[in-house]
């Protein structure tokens, strides 16, 4: 029973209660200057992020990988493939003495016209399996790589490719271009000639550049693109031994002089 004295357990629960609320509203403080001034306690316009909310930094994006410096592109560009290999790098024995001495700058050559023409002296038409007509110089063998044709000249040094052209590339030039990304990769790359024959999107565009073959030393690359009467895109190239190219760009202007998609020949 009480006797009107103080009761000490009801004073001590007094002190506790008066202990908690301190510390909540401590606490309260504390949360409400962190939401309104960040985490660190400086003023701001906005709240910086709650301790328990605060994320891993996520780590940064490594570069790229560097494309390999040795893939050799298909034949469809056009870049040097070394097929077959063991090319020799001597002037070619193969081709016809009626050459011209001089030929026009790939710059002031005109569009073929894609109809045909008749052969010069040393050369003959071949109908061509794969749907084109083309003068070729006698003595030369064909093959056929994947999708390119090859006539060769009887030493091996010398090389006519034809093929149509089904990439992404809209026009004749912007092939020119990729072909040219891709022969830039090769041991010795050097570029002559990248440039557009005409104003208009589907004109041809013409590259010509050297490089250095393991099997054949220095070689050229001919390299003519342009779109046929069917939309059909294609390119002609001569691959031959860099030192010949007067000899090499006659006989290109030859071939695409006598191209004609076999439908539009009109050359008897």
């Amino acid at each position: 029973m009480s006797d009107g004295g103080s009761d000490p357990g009801a004073e001590t629960r007094r002190v506790v209660q008066a202990v908690a609320v301190t510390v909540f509203l401590t606490a309260g403080i504390a949360f409400s200057g962190w939401v309104a001034f960040g985490g660190d306690g400086s003023t701001g316009k906005q709240a910086g992020p709650l301790p328990w909310d605060r994320a891993t930094p996520a780590p940064s994006a490594t570069a790229d990988a560097t494309a390999p410096d040795d893939v050799y592109p298909a034949p469809e560009t056009g870049a040097p493939t070394d097929l077959p290999s063991g090319l020799p790098s001597a002037s070619p024995s193969g081709l016809p003495s009626a050459y011209p001495s001089g030929s026009p700058d790939a710059s002031s050559s005109a569009a073929p016209p894609l109809t045909g023409s008749a052969p010069p002296a040393g050369f003959s038409t071949e109908r061509d399996p794969e749907g084109f007509d083309i003068a070729v110089p006698d003595g030369w063998r064909r093959t056929v790589e994947g999708p390119s044709v090859f006539y060769t000249s009887p030493d091996d040094s010398t090389k006519i490719q034809v093929f149509e052209l089904h990439g992404p590339e809209a026009t004749p030039y912007e092939s020119a271009q990729e072909a040219e990304r891709l022969a830039s990769r090769s041991s010795g790359y050097e570029q002559i000639t990248l440039a557009q024959l005409g104003a208009a999107a589907m004109d041809p565009a013409q590259l010509e550049y050297t490089y250095q073959s393991k099997e054949s030393g220095a070689r050229r690359i001919l390299d003519r693109r342009f779109a046929a009467q069917n939309g059909t895109m294609y390119a002609v190239l001569i691959i031959g031994p860099a030192g010949d190219r007067a000899q090499e760009r006659s006989l290109h202007d030859t071939v695409l002089e006598t191209f004609c998609p076999t439908a539009y020949c009109t050359a008897s």
